[in-house]
């Protein structure tokens, strides 16, 4: 009985390291093979997607298909097509080759995969591609217990929904990182493509979580969100100076200069992070009303960093802030001199 199950325990082995053997240079050929192939598929797809000649998507499959062999998920390589979207090569017709080449399907079955690895790249995929027609299959990880995919798909729901794709924002815990904060930026630039941005508004007065609110904050900002002007007013008065700090920033990047007064009561009541806040807002807002207020506080400050943004805020301040800067420069000495000089021409090391 020993013997026999031994023999068994051989045969199975070698039988498994064959099956392996076998397998991997298989792999091996067709990788080999695609690798020789992809000067033919660039060229293919360039011509489909940024050349005047129109292209039936049977023609594409067939010219793909000539070159490959056989289309399959071995030999579809979404890598090229990732390759021009990563490079901003804009075109109409990406959707000519997707669909072609039925590529939605393709990633549907990495979805399904039970890989964690496949999945993962569908998601990063489907986010490259832009395409929007996989909620429910997000939704189903959205919810996993790996921490990873769980993540991804939040992640990807936000960039590739239509339906409500802020939902996972309440389930956002502790502070964002910087890579966070990158990631969900790439994600609401897609969203901001479509126009639909609108519901950032509504998260800023939602979350409880300060870091999250900062963030949307700041994006409101970058994309120049209009109508939140009464949110941002709220949020001088809350109780965390990060939040209070970014928003005024972006009341500064929105231009909402009849805050102008507001800032100026508030400069001596808030912490640093606030005041040189209120000191970039007023140089972006520019209006001219507030050069007396920035070299007051320049000659109060006892910051050295506060003291060098208030004095770049002063030289830039339209012509009667250099005007201001030189005077400041012929009345002053020692220390505050070096920030003066330093702040005109930074290159230049004075003692």
């Amino acid at each position: 009985m020993t013997i026999v199950l031994t023999l068994g325990f051989i045969i199975s082995t070698i039988v498994l390291v064959i099956t392996i053997y076998v397998i991997r240079r298989n792999y091996n050929r067709i990788q080999k093979k695609l690798k020789k192939n992809v000067p033919e598929i660039k060229t293919l797809f360039e011509e489909v997607l940024f050349f005047d000649k129109k292209f039936s998507e049977k023609e594409i499959f067939d010219k793909f298909e000539n070159i490959v062999g056989e289309v399959n998920k071995e030999t579809i390589d979404i890598g090229i097509l990732i390759e021009f979207k990563n490079k901003e090569k804009e075109s109409e017709k990406y959707p000519l080759i997707i669909d072609a080449l039925n590529i939605v399907g393709h990633l549907e079955k990495k979805f399904d995969s039970r890989s964690n690895s496949e999945k993962m790249n569908a998601f990063q995929e489907a986010f490259v591609l832009n395409l929007n027609k996989f909620d429910a299959k997000i939704l189903v990880y959205a919810y996993s217990k790996n921490k990873r995919i769980r993540r991804e798909a939040r992640n990807s729901y936000l960039a590739l929904s239509m339906n409500d794709p802020y939902r996972f924002f309440d389930e956002i815990e502790g502070s964002l990182s910087k890579w966070d904060e990158i990631e969900l930026m790439q994600y609401l630039k897609l969203q901001n493509k479509r126009g639909n941005l609108e519901g950032l508004g509504k998260w800023i007065n939602y979350s409880k979580n300060d870091s999250l609110v900062v963030f949307l904050i700041k994006m409101v900002g970058f994309f120049k969100q209009k109508g939140i002007d009464e949110i941002l007013l709220e949020k001088l008065d809350d109780t965390n100076a990060e939040v209070r700090a970014e928003a005024i920033l972006t009341l500064g990047a929105l231009q909402i200069k009849d805050t102008e007064q507001t800032l100026i009561d508030r400069y001596y009541t808030e912490p640093e992070i606030c005041q040189v806040a209120i000191v970039k807002t007023i140089r972006k807002f520019n209006t001219g009303k507030s050069l007396k207020f920035l070299q007051e506080i320049f000659h109060e400050s006892n910051n050295t960093d506060t003291k060098k943004i208030i004095a770049e805020g002063i030289l830039n301040y339209s012509y009667e802030g250099k005007i201001a800067f030189q005077n400041l420069k012929n009345s002053l000495k020692d220390f505050d001199l070096t920030i003066l000089n330093h702040v005109e021409t930074p290159l230049i090391k004075f003692k």
